[in-house]
């Protein structure tokens, strides 16, 4: 709970000017309690006024002399507005920890690059969207940084229809389940059509000529075979 305390105490963006104005508060109000006769009162506030001031830079000194960044990561998509959920990873592994509508990375120095150099990347497969961002890793051990998410290129599903024998099919229909557009094989059995889905993902499709059906998953963006039968 301590390290929590120190490490909301040391994201104070200017902890010097804090310490400074702490001071000048601090003094204020001793000299305001001496004159009203009050000196226990004028110290006590006085302490307590000082503790609050310069924790911050004692909070900020003593985390980065452990050698540790807490990184704060936001994700933008493309409206400009955060986005709560999304796959981040980052160059140098570890574990992301989502936060306040953000994410947060602990580095440990013994993980650290050797250049210095981090970098995130985030997606959102449902909505084709990916993007990454670099962070020099310097004096500042609590920094943010920012990834602007970007559609994703075009995904297609493509290949070949063929028979019970690989024979191939001209002529057949195919289609992306649950979805209008439908492509239909050439006379080498080849298609192609919108996945709908990001890389990678399994994408159901189904082809029919006559009596003879397939069905099956396929890889975004990776050639399928598909084989009529009939139903």
């Amino acid at each position: 709970m301590w390290e929590k305390a120190l490490e909301l105490a040391s994201r104070i963006t200017h902890p010097y000017s804090v310490a400074a104005f702490a001071l000048v508060f601090a003094a204020m109000a001793l000299l305001l309690a001496i004159r009203a006769k009050k000196p226990r009162i004028a110290w006590l506030l006085a302490a307590a006024l000082l503790v609050l001031g310069i924790s911050p830079l004692i909070a900020s000194t003593f985390l980065a002399s452990r050698g540790i960044y807490h990184i704060r990561v936001v994700v933008l998509g493309t409206d400009g507005q955060p986005v709560h959920q999304a796959d981040l990873t980052s160059s140098a592994g570890g574990e992301l920890k989502q936060a306040s509508g953000n994410w947060e990375f602990d580095l440990a120095p013994q993980v650290r690059p050797s250049s210095g150099q981090i970098t995130f990347y985030a997606s959102v497969k449902d909505a084709y969207l990916a993007g990454n961002s670099s962070l020099a890793l310097k004096d500042d051990y609590f920094p943010t940084v920012t990834i602007q998410l970007q559609p994703l290129p075009p995904v297609t599903v493509r290949g070949t229809v063929v028979d019970e024998y690989g024979k191939s099919v001209a002529g057949a229909r195919v289609a992306v389940s649950g979805y209008s557009e439908i492509a239909t094989t050439d006379a080498m059995g080849n298609f192609s059509l919108p996945a709908h889905h990001a890389e990678g993902q399994l994408v159901p499709v189904r082809a029919e000529k006559g009596d003879r059906v397939a069905e099956i998953s396929v890889i975004a963006g990776k050639d399928a075979q598909l084989v009529l039968r009939r139903r």
